[in-house]
């Protein structure tokens, strides 16, 4: 007599059952797996379309007629975002502005300054308010007399935005302005020269 395990023979419909389920695992695991592949694949098309169009942001530049207004607090205690007016801004002062509702791009921000004594549009210049060196802002304020960065020192003429010391390769770029009938100030046109880096 023989001792051991005795087989039972499995039921034809047992093994098709563990056959179907088996194919069923299979064929989940070969569909999960295809679509994941696939949602893959997709993603490096749709995502770039998208990011690209989210990057694509209109950037506002100066334009001949816009009112500057105070950057920061301005002189007299005026609020950001209101008007300057040319006789706020007193022989020796400087201050910064930006055009109304153009606040965002950094490169339209803009360096007020008086050299000469008068409420009107005599002795006001503008210059862009980012230094040609590396882009930094320049200090709203003068310094000794100039406009200058406190990034690597570099120091303009405020007569004519010229570098008067330091490593900046050019003269800050000037905007032509005018004074409104109400002692607003608005820009005539473009910067002279590309803004910042270039």
């Amino acid at each position: 007599m023989v001792t051991g395990q005795v087989r039972t023979p499995t039921p034809p419909t047992a093994r098709r059952q563990a056959a179907n389920e088996s194919r069923f695992g299979r064929r989940f695991l070969l569909g999960f797996m295809g679509a994941s592949a696939g949602a893959f694949a997709l993603s490096f098309t749709v995502v770039p379309l998208f990011v690209t169009k989210v990057l694509e942001i209109a950037v506002q530049e100066i334009a001949p007629g816009d009112q500057l207004v105070y950057s920061a607090i301005g002189l007299n205690g005026a609020a950001a975002g209101t008007p300057v007016k040319a006789s706020d801004v007193q022989q020796g002062l400087s201050v910064q502005a930006f055009p109304k509702g153009k606040a965002d791009n950094q490169q339209n921000l803009i360096e007020l300054v008086r050299i000469a004594a008068g409420e009107g549009p005599d002795g006001l210049l503008a210059y862009s308010a980012i230094c040609t060196h590396l882009g930094c802002v320049v200090m709203a304020k003068l310094v000794q007399g100039e406009l200058a960065c406190p990034c690597h020192n570099s120091h303009f003429a405020p007569e004519n935005g010229a570098v008067a010391s330091g490593p900046a390769p050019r003269p800050l770029p000037s905007l032509p302005i005018a004074v409104g009938a109400d002692g607003t100030i608005t820009a005539t046109g473009p910067f002279n020269a590309p803004v910042g880096v270039i």
